[in-house]
């Protein structure tokens, strides 16, 4: 296998260029924020609980929506790039068909 120096794994491929599809779209920035949920739900997990005041279930509720509107936002900058490479996989596969 021979590999390219000159590709840029962060340049936008060529399917992106040819014609936007929202709907894929719509589900690779969806999968991009689960994955930054599930990321961050385990980052949570390795914080030490204590104090004063024992955690309630009411505050676990409150901490799992607040970490999923974290990774709404998070998915919806598109810093990651994730959403992008999904989007390209999937234009990929729908035309290899």
């Amino acid at each position: 296998m021979k590999i390219d120096p000159n590709l840029n794994p962060m340049a936008p491929s060529e399917p992106s260029k040819r014609e936007e599809h929202p709907e894929v779209r719509k589900v690779a920035k969806q999968f991009e924020s689960l994955f930054v949920n599930q990321m961050v739900s385990a980052m949570r997990k390795t914080v030490v609980k204590g104090g004063i005041i024992p955690e309630s279930n009411a505050e676990r509720i409150y901490q799992s929506m607040l970490d999923n509107q974290y990774s709404e936002k998070m998915a919806d900058t598109e810093q990651l790039g994730l959403s992008q490479m999904i989007y390209d996989h999937l234009l990929r596969q729908s035309r290899a068909k």
